[in-house]
């Protein structure tokens, strides 16, 4: 710190003790005033309640006294109650609002007002009790310190303004000495400061000046003496031109340590010999010196050995550095090495050649590595099999024989099943050793003849050539696939495993080694999904089917996309009532070019696919924002939607329907009503039915959808908690004329009522249908008889005219089942006890 900035000090000690001093009697003198007022307000409103208190206890008036009392709050607003005890009773006024202290705590701890409490006589038996709170008195003692205190701050800080500019001051002067200083020891010695600024900053210029001109006048003297000395200097040169080539030396020498270094003289004989050089030719030093540089250094064939003593010769006649590689070291055992050596000449400091220097490299770890990597290249290091760019090499070479000889070309591509379950049950470690066993199999089945390789993961190819026909493929499949099929032991596991193989057939064509490992992959995809464990052969056929069904796949995915999928509605009738009960939503593609296209023209392609899912869904949304419009109208219609296997088997199908739900908290779910398909509840009956209930437990309702088509039975019936059956519209259609149809529209009703399930059908077309149905005991129906599906626009004005109903109203009139005739016999007696029965 300099002299201006020890200033600080003191001044800062003065200031604090001059504020501490000052605002402890300035807080003494307000606080003093500010009691005097307190004490003569207190005073004062006492003598006026004193007054006034008096004529209200004469007359007594309770309003007026409590009047005063109140009143002598707003008068003084120190005071925290008044309270009055008279003959009349007590009376008080207390403030409900008390004022906050403005000060911090410890100011309140320091103030000298208090609380205060006066007690007046008004009469003999009258008394007034007065209590006091200082908090507003104090508040402008704070207020008034708070005040002084940010004109003190202020009136500090221009101080120490002041003193900061003059340090700055001092500071700048200082800084540009030190700058000249800087200059003047790096050997600007003409450099000087200029002579303004202060008075100080003036007299400190002109005194480096002087200095300065004083200390160039000595440098000058002492350039002057160098030159006497450059007598001394050339003996001087001449004693570092030996340092210096004794420095080479050693600097070449250390550069080379991490190899074999060895020094010569000009006959070839060895001057020092490192330990690297030791290791690598089995001679110590004491042994190698001295020794000629080929006696040592034996390389295993005579060109080697005359490229040597010709590369020492070249240098010691002072030509260039010399590399020579790929040469082989025998060792004093006899082993041999792989080195590489560079020769260099070491020379004086007037470039006349006094030995050589020579650095010997091990490179047979290096020779090795690259040998490995180029194998690691073209082989899977887990199985030690060929790898995919070994195939390609392989494949083309097999792919031009056979074309060039016409022969047929097998091409398999395995698969294991189900491997990833392996991995993560049983860990990557029995993986690995699983794909080892794999690949000895397939290996070993292979031979010399045929070609395997691992594409990776589970995924390898076999190459058959020279096959005598598709049969001799067939053959050689199920060999192997029962031998990939035996146990594989792994750590003492027992793995059982199996593989799926997708082969394609080469004959004659353009087809390349790509399109045949498309081909085969197209196959095995085939295989996989008609069972695993076998094979398949690729089928052009069906290769074209299935890019016709991506093709329709995508294009769905796009309409659903595009919002081209629309609902149409068909009703649902009570006809004995007639009366419309709901709606099925019915899914439809709004075509830009093929118009309205039905489902059946496009949801096949996608119903075991995850669009499916998508297509459900935005089904459920649909519905449900149609029937939120439709409350208003008939807030008892059901819209029943169809829910496709793989999307109502999800695991997460429940938590998706309920999230959907709440997107629409203004309609009920008892308004939503699920159909299934009876066959895709029977894939897994205890998951669906633990679906179905957590479904009903939010108010949902179901119907089994097409139902005596499937494997129908009562058991199935019983553990599914549907709560309508839907008879199938086929059986329906023929019941007026084929009395087989009767029997099972009859028995699927008589199932329904057993269950206690409500029932519709389906494929009403006429007024005879619905007649017969609501004689065997179906009251719901739908059909073209009816409705045919229509857009959601159409859905009102219709309901609005078919409100009567009147035919069928006048069907569920007709006789009952047993007086009914019909062309073909239907309607005899004993038909009709039966349909009764």
């Amino acid at each position: 710190m300099g002299t201006y900035t020890r200033l600080f000090v003191p001044i800062s000690v003065l200031i604090a003790v001059v504020v501490c001093v000052r605002y402890s009697l300035l807080i003494e003198a307000e606080a003093a005033d500010a009691n005097l007022r307190y004490q003569l307000d207190a005073q004062e409103l006492g003598d006026y309640l004193n007054t006034t208190l008096k004529s209200g206890l004469a007359l007594p008036d309770r309003a007026a006294l409590e009047t005063a009392l109140a009143g002598a709050l707003l008068l003084n607003q120190d005071a925290a109650a008044v309270r009055l005890d008279y003959p009349g009773g007590h009376l008080e006024a207390v403030r409900s609002v008390k004022p906050e202290p403005a000060g911090p705590a410890w100011f309140q701890a320091l103030r000298a007002l208090r609380p205060l409490s006066r007690e007046l006589a008004l009469s003999t038996n009258a008394t007034l009790e007065l209590t006091f709170e200082p908090t507003l008195p104090l508040n402008r003692v704070w207020h008034t310190v708070r005040q002084q205190a940010q004109i003190s701050a202020l009136n500090v800080g221009l101080i120490y303004l002041l003193l900061g500019l003059l340090i700055y001051s001092n500071k700048r002067m200082l800084a540009r000495l030190a700058r000249a200083t800087d200059r003047f020891q790096a050997g600007e010695h003409g450099v000087r400061l200029p002579l303004r600024g202060t008075l100080e900053a003036r007299a400190l210029a002109a005194t480096f000046n002087n200095m300065a001109q004083e200390v160039q006048a000595l440098v000058g003297s002492l350039q002057r003496s160098q030159r006497q000395l450059g007598e001394q200097l050339e003996q001087t040169r001449a004693a570092q031109a030996q340092l210096l080539a004794e420095k080479e030396r050693i600097e070449v020498t250390l550069a080379s340590i991490g190899d074999a270094v060895v020094t010569t003289d000009l006959a070839g004989r060895i001057l020092t010999f490192n330990a690297v050089a030791q290791t690598l030719t089995g001679l110590d030093e004491a042994q190698a010196r001295g020794m000629e540089l080929h006696q040592a250094f034996v390389l295993a064939n005579n060109f080697g050995q005359h490229s040597l003593l010709k590369a020492m010769g070249a240098i010691h006649a002072g030509g260039p550095v010399v590399k020579a590689g790929g040469q082989s070291l025998r060792h004093l055992s006899g082993q041999v090495r792989m080195v590489e050596y560079t020769a260099a000449a070491i020379r004086d400091s007037a470039g006349r050649v006094q030995g050589s220097v020579l650095v010997f490299r091990d490179v047979s770890e290096k020779r090795h590595l690259i040998q490995q990597m180029s194998w690691q290249s073209n082989h899977d290091v887990l199985t030690g099999l060929p790898n995919r760019a070994a195939l390609g090499g392989r494949f083309e070479q097999e792919l031009e024989q056979a074309r060039e000889h016409q022969q047929l070309l097998a091409v398999c591509l395995f698969d294991l099943d189900h491997f990833q379950q392996i991995n993560q049950g049983l860990g990557q470690a029995v993986g690995d050793e699983v794909l080892k066993q794999v690949a000895s199999r397939l290996h070993d089945f292979a031979g010399q003849r045929h070609y395997v390789a691992r594409l990776g993961g589970d995924e390898f190819v076999l190459l058959l050539p020279q096959m005598d026909g598709r049969g001799a493929v067939e053959q050689a499949m199920a060999r192997l696939l029962a031998a990939l099929a035996l146990d594989y032991q792994c750590d003492g596991e027992t793995v059982k495993m199996s593989a799926s193989v997708g082969v394609a057939l080469y004959r004659d064509g353009a087809t390349s080694a790509d399109q045949l490992l498309r081909h085969a992959d197209q196959a095995l995809y085939q295989a996989k999904i008609t069972g695993r464990n076998r094979y398949h052969f690729f089928d052009a056929d069906l290769d074209e089917q299935v890019r016709t069904h991506h093709n329709r796949r995508t294009e769905v995915r796009a309409a659903l996309r595009g919002g081209e999928m629309r609902l149409y509605y068909q009703p649902k009738l009570n006809m004995r009532r007639g009366r419309i009960v709901g709606m099925e939503a019915l899914l439809r593609w709004q075509h830009p070019e093929r118009g309205v296209v039905g489902p059946m023209d496009f949801l096949p392609f996608v119903e075991h696919t995850d669009l499916i899912v998508d297509i459900g869904e935005w089904v459920l949304r649909e519905a449900l924002r149609q029937l939120q419009s439709w409350r208003g109208f008939d807030p008892d219609w059901v819209v029943s939607v169809n829910i496709a296997a793989r999307h109502f088997q999800r695991n997460d199908f429940v938590e998706r329907l309920t999230a959907i739900l709440a997107e629409f908290p203004d309609v009920p779910p008892y308004m939503l009503e699920l159909e299934i398909l009876e066959s895709s509840a029977l894939s897994d009956v205890g998951h669906v039915r633990a679906i179905m209930l957590a479904c009903q437990a939010l108010g949902i309702s179901f119907a089994l959808d097409d139902f005596g088509t499937g494997y129908s039975s009562m058991s199935y019936l019983k553990r599914l908690p549907a709560d309508v059956l839907k008879v199938d519209q086929s059986f329906v259609r023929n019941m007026l004329v084929d009395r087989d149809d009767r029997h099972l529209v009859s028995a699927v009703i008589g199932l329904a009522r057993a269950f206690e399930l409500g029932v519709i059908a389906e494929g009403v077309e006429t007024v005879a249908h619905g007649a017969l149905l609501m004689r065997l005991g179906c009251d719901l129906a739908q059909g073209f008889g009816i409705a045919r599906p229509m857009p959601s626009a159409e859905v009102l004005p219709w309901v609005s005219a078919f409100d009567t109903a009147p035919v069928w109203q006048a069907a569920a009139l007709l006789p009952p089942i047993a007086q009914a005739q019909s062309d073909d016999g239907a309607g005899r007696a004993q038909d009709g006890a039966a349909l009764a029965g």
